[in-house]
């Protein structure tokens, strides 16, 4: 997993936090104001469980897709629960919405923003193990 952490005599991660924790946070983004579709940057997940993101911009119109991909590499359709409606989707086309996915056992995670126009959008979260 990318990264330096603390870790105990076991080499199990520390919170820096809360050093009796052996829970951690990783922040990551996947699209910093970006004006043009891809898939972004792909979160590692190794040991992490949850993760969180939260979807905001500029833009007039965008759509972003969940993507998760395992052992064969393969991108495939990633539900997430939108934690204001508590609706859920492998797609979204709203802005100001924070979205939550189970990812454990993932390879990695991809926001790919399929379509924007008229501005940017930043997606950035934040996973937990």
């Amino acid at each position: 997993m990318p990264g330096t952490y603390l870790v105990d005599e076991e080499g199990n991660p520390i919170n820096s936090i809360n050093p009796l924790s052996t829970t951690f946070n990783i922040d990551h983004t996947f699209h910093d104001a970006a004006t043009s579709t891809g898939n972004g940057t792909a979160l590692t997940v190794g040991s992490l469980k949850t993760l969180t993101i939260e979807i905001y911009g500029t833009s007039a119109s965008r759509t972003i897709t969940f993507y998760g991909k395992g052992t064969s590499g393969t991108l495939r359709a990633l539900m997430g629960v939108n934690l204001s409606s508590l609706t859920t989707g492998i797609n979204t086309t709203g802005t100001g919405e924070i979205w939550q996915f189970e990812v454990t056992g993932l390879e990695y995670v991809v926001m790919d923003l399929t379509a924007v126009a008229g501005g940017n959008v930043t997606v950035k979260g934040r996973a937990v193990s």
